[in-house]
């Protein structure tokens, strides 16, 4: 009952996020293949990397909406009656939601790249199913702590927008600061594959287990901090 719940928050969220980045895909690709010849393999790799660069914009933007909701923000509606009859702990309530979370923001991120590679193969421009592979785990290892950092503020925040409002507004600040100063951690480069691209052929090379395994420890911190925090919410 619980997942199903959990499912039903986020559903239309997930869905509308899932088809407009697929068919986003599908029609970029399909667009770019037909100013492209088979043998200009470089150029072919170049545009997966932009497609990569949109996919990252518009999954980030995905999942923090996947991250919003939850008992705090029922609260603030007061809609939480339901939820806190429950025979269950807030705690348990918010890692239902995150693991829904969790497996919606992977399907968010393998679905682009599913229908890349079909697009790809019907129109005779195969990608490597390795380099599928690389963006997808940059995608999903690296961005999780965004997906992480918006359940946060949503246990910390309250308000059918200001929750949203902070989320995005650090996401962009994050981005900026790192980029001005911090430019060898910025998250975004590392999940769009600027850092590990060859420039010679365009392929990825060399997958940064090391930052990706980072990123995913910052994320659990994040989530674990704020279990901390529902649980000494009083609601």
């Amino acid at each position: 009952m619980l997942w199903y719940k959990a499912w039903l928050e986020t559903r239309s969220r997930f869905l509308t996020c899932l088809a407009t980045l697929t068919i986003f895909c599908a029609v970029f690709v399909h667009h770019a293949q037909g100013l492209l010849r088979p043998e200009w393999t470089t150029d072919y790799n170049r545009l997966l990397l932009v497609a990569q660069q949109f996919i990252v914009i518009m999954w980030v933007l995905a999942v923090v909406l996947l991250g919003m909701g939850g008992i705090v923000r029922e609260k603030a509606n007061g809609t939480s009656a339901l939820s806190l009859t429950l025979p269950v702990s807030c705690a348990h309530l918010l890692g239902v939601r995150i693991a829904v979370g969790v497996l919606e923001a992977i399907a968010l991120g393998v679905g682009p790249w599913v229908t890349i590679f079909f697009v790809s193969s019907a129109a005779g421009m195969p990608v490597l199913l390795r380099q599928v592979e690389f963006y997808v785990l940059l995608l999903v290892g690296g961005g999780l702590a965004y997906f992480a950092m918006a359940i946060l503020v949503s246990s910390l925040v309250e308000g059918e927008y200001t929750a949203p409002t902070v989320a995005f507004g650090l996401v962009l600040v994050s981005a900026i600061i790192f980029d001005a100063w911090l430019r060898p951690y910025n998250l975004w480069r590392l999940v769009s594959g600027d850092y590990y691209i060859d420039r010679q052929t365009y392929l990825l090379s060399g997958f940064p287990w090391l930052g990706t395994l980072a990123s995913v420890s910052v994320a659990a911190l994040m989530l674990l901090v704020s279990f901390k925090v529902i649980q000494r919410r009083e609601f």
